[in-house]
């Protein structure tokens, strides 16, 4: 057994954001912040420039033409589309640390990418708004961030556990061994990473059986639905209420999913 306090301690050294990410956080949860700054903040990196340029110009944005530049990008994906990007490329970074990922590593990571781009897509087609669409986007990426962290550091405590399908049981197990689940350990992680409380919370309470009330209400109904999907069960009987979509829309936003997943998977882990 792990005591919950050497997990924290274990996510404490965990390599922070490159700073240029955290300063578009910074930026992002401004109501001053121009695109003139977000520009150069990302202009001031030259290496996560160029892997938000690659992103961009993937075959899944569909842009006209070629993006050469950061101001041309956030014109047509717009600054938090940039952000969700860079904190892509910053996540797979942090825990890959220059060594190659195993398969079940890939795995979460696929789904991670899978649940992340549902749950932005279904944000968009309900009209949510951009900004809700992107905080679904990077709780969707970060929600099961606390699994490959425990995966990874404590490997031949959790390996067992990756063998129980029943979710429930293995939330127990985990909090039996570490004193603490998945969830509890990515929202140290997205604490550790200075992410917006709200963010925070949403990771925290990605498998709660209900709907928290205010702001993060929606927000955790697209990420749930769209976690729904990857497993291919039932979200929460709230979860319908909120989100009605044709079969027709959720095949074509899982479709478009798995296809941009496969580039992001090609582009960070080749």
């Amino acid at each position: 057994m792990v005591l919950r306090q050497e997990v924290a301690d274990a996510v404490n050294q965990l390599r922070p954001l490159p700073r240029v990410v955290m300063r578009l956080v910074e930026l992002l949860e401004s109501d001053t912040a121009t695109t003139e700054q977000i520009e150069a903040v990302i202009v001031a990196d030259p290496v996560m420039c160029g892997r938000v340029l690659q992103v961009a110009n993937s075959a899944y944005y569909g842009l006209a033409r070629q993006v050469s530049t950061v101001q041309h990008a956030l014109l047509v994906l717009g600054s938090r589309t940039v952000r969700g990007i860079a904190l892509s490329v910053a996540a797979v970074d942090a825990f890959r640390a220059h060594r190659s990922v195993s398969a079940a590593e890939r795995d979460l990571w696929r789904h991670a990418f899978s649940t992340a781009l549902c749950a932005r897509g279904i944000a968009l087609t309900l009209r949510w708004g951009v900004s809700l669409a992107e905080d679904a986007y990077i709780v969707g990426l970060l929600h099961d961030i606390g699994a490959l962290f425990l995966r990874t550091r404590y490997r031949a405590l959790y390996q067992p556990l990756m063998a129980i399908a029943n979710e429930t049981e293995r939330l127990e197990r985990e909090v039996q061994i570490f004193g603490c689940d998945h969830a509890d350990v990515g929202a140290m992680i997205a604490d550790h990473w200075r992410l917006p409380e709200r963010i925070v919370q949403a990771i925290a309470h990605h498998h709660a059986p209900y709907l928290p009330d205010g702001e993060n209400r929606r927000l955790m109904a697209a990420v749930l639905q769209a976690e729904a999907w990857q497993h291919g069960g039932g979200a929460p009987a709230e979860v319908a209420v909120l989100i009605r979509l044709s079969e027709q829309e959720q095949a074509q936003m899982m479709a478009q999913a798995q296809e941009q997943t496969a580039l992001y998977e090609q582009m960070l882990f080749s």
